[in-house]
């Protein structure tokens, strides 16, 4: 996923709805977000081997990040009640606080490796598309749609035949709720609480069989973030 593109694309669009409006605003800002990021999931090998290194391993995760974003938005109208905008976050996050270990015995299989793997992915470039709709003093309820890539890192320690699990771009729905508020003759800010709850992880190794892909695993994940955010920006 390119961000820049994404950016630029979002900002020509809410340029484009902003020139067709008959009054509003235009913000821009930068925000800062505590995160929580949970996952669990399972890997299930192919093959028709049996014993340890053919079982469904399965695996929570969990870590707590801060991160930065900066945004673009519209506000509609003299009372700035909708708002169209879009959030970047440029840099990333680690799903889990550290690794996750796995030792597997040697299995007579040729094309498995046998020793310590370790396993973690990273959430990178995440964006979100918004709505936002003031309900009384301030207190608005948003929704968005999110996309994020997840970049896997996996390793083994000893050397052999072992697969790798690609890297995805997910897709997510956002939901909060928070206050805004003006401060001077342009500023204004914002704080607000959300969840953003991802689509299914699915991933099948590559290059772990010599004899054909029914012998690769596949990695099946659920990821779901709350967080909150405070923002600040200024009106054009």
């Amino acid at each position: 996923m390119n961000t820049i593109n994404k950016m630029l694309a979002a900002v020509i669009t809410i340029t484009f709805v902003s020139t067709s409006a008959f009054a509003g605003s235009f913000g821009v800002g930068v925000g800062g977000h505590m995160v929580s990021i949970t996952a669990d999931g399972t890997e299930t090998p192919g093959g028709t081997n049996t014993g340890t290194e053919n079982s469904v391993s399965s695996a929570t995760a969990g870590n707590t990040a801060g991160i930065g974003s900066v945004f673009a938005e519209y506000n509609f109208g003299d009372s700035e009640r909708f708002t169209l905008g879009v959030d970047i976050i440029p840099g990333s996050a680690d799903i889990n606080s550290k690794n996750l270990t796995r030792t597997d015995p040697a299995s007579g299989d040729s094309n498995d490796t046998a020793g310590t793997k370790t396993a973690n992915a990273q959430l990178s470039d995440h964006v979100t598309y918004y709505g936002e709709l003031v309900v009384t003093n301030g207190i608005f309820i948003k929704a968005g749609f999110s996309q994020v890539d997840v970049t896997t890192q996996d390793t083994t320690t000893s050397a052999g035949t072992d697969g790798a699990y690609g890297d995805k771009t997910l897709d997510a729905w956002t939901y909060g709720i928070g206050q805004k508020g003006t401060f001077g003759t342009r500023g204004f800010y914002k704080v607000e609480g959300y969840v953003t709850d991802y689509d299914t992880f699915t991933a099948t190794q590559s290059g772990a069989s010599a004899t054909g892909t029914s012998d690769n695993s596949t990695v099946t994940a659920n990821l779901d973030v709350v967080g909150a955010a405070f923002r600040l920006g200024m009106k054009f």
